[in-house]
């Protein structure tokens, strides 16, 4: 069973750059570097991302990471290949126990691993840091299939959607484990397959904008935010990392199972700007053309 959304692999352009970037502007801090990969956390796991040198002159996403529970890694890929996933091989890395590699249809990949380590006991962490990863946003050509794939290979369920179910602008997916949070995958319409967003929850609301007026200055600025989002409840300001990679930055988001403001899938309308901001702004259009390649 797939227990958690841990973390996605980004090569970048400078990895030095991005470090100090989810250094100082999201707080984390390094917990490892070894093969090519530098690991970066928040809390006592090993890592929360996973940074690579690339070629590019942007970002590119190289995997989403799905956590099993221990023991069941196994009979979890069986599950998404009967999906339609493809195993691709083995992978071997730090802080985690095993892992395998799978294509997905749509052409992105995912990691699903077991037994993620504890970080090692000489990282400091950074005050005020991230509770931990929060979900990613995957941009698709096909928002129905692509939902329904999640669903049947890894066993998510629906959270909300935008737009008409059947043929949904965005669906929001949880866990399906007691107090998962509102989404660890939202699935976007788009032109292309592309990465949209990845996410990190803070605590309070006092440390999102800590963040934020650490990030803004006369040459950045926000691409949204803050507001606070309908579906899933949380607070959110977005931010562009060195790459150009969108990230948000976010608190309060609804928990599953543990949260009486959600009590089942809703579906909400396009012309209801509370599904995307209770406090009623409308989505920029900087925010919905950004884009991370997949490799």
């Amino acid at each position: 069973m797939i227990e958690r959304v841990g973390s996605v692999t980004i090569a970048v352009p400078d990895v030095d750059a991005a470090l100090a970037f989810y250094r100082h502007k999201v707080g984390l801090v390094e917990s490892e570097r070894s093969d090519g990969s530098v690991y970066l956390t928040s809390n006592e796991r090993h890592h929360e991302l996973v940074l690579r040198q690339g070629e590019g002159r942007g970002n590119a996403l190289l995997s989403f990471n799905l956590e099993v529970s221990n023991g069941g890694l196994d009979a979890a890929v069986d599950r998404a290949v009967a999906a339609g996933a493809v195993l691709v091989a083995d992978s071997t890395h730090a802080g985690v126990a095993a892992a395998r590699l799978l294509r997905a249809p749509g052409g992105f990949t995912i990691e699903l691993f077991s037994g993620m380590a504890a970080r090692p006991t000489d990282v400091i962490l950074a005050e005020n840091p991230p509770l931990h990863f929060s979900h990613f946003n995957l941009g698709t050509p096909d928002a129905k299939a692509t939902s329904d794939f999640f669903i049947q290979a890894f066993g998510m369920e629906p959270s909300d959607w935008l737009g008409d179910p059947k043929a949904p602008f965005l669906t929001w997916l949880h866990c399906p484990v007691l107090g998962a949070n509102h989404h660890g995958v939202a699935v976007l319409q788009s032109d292309e397959t592309k990465l949209h967003h990845i996410a990190f929850d803070y605590d309070n609301v006092q440390q999102v904008v800590d963040r934020v007026d650490g990030y803004v200055d006369e040459s950045h600025y926000l691409v949204w935010g803050m507001g606070r989002h309908g579906t899933g409840g949380s607070l959110f300001s977005y931010i562009e990392d060195p790459g150009d990679m969108l990230v948000e930055l976010g608190t309060g988001m609804i928990r599953i199972g543990l949260d009486a403001r959600w009590n089942g899938p809703k579906e909400w309308s396009l012309d209801d700007r509370r599904g995307v901001d209770a406090w009623g702004s409308s989505v920029p259009d900087a925010w919905l053309a950004k884009s991370t390649p997949l490799l």
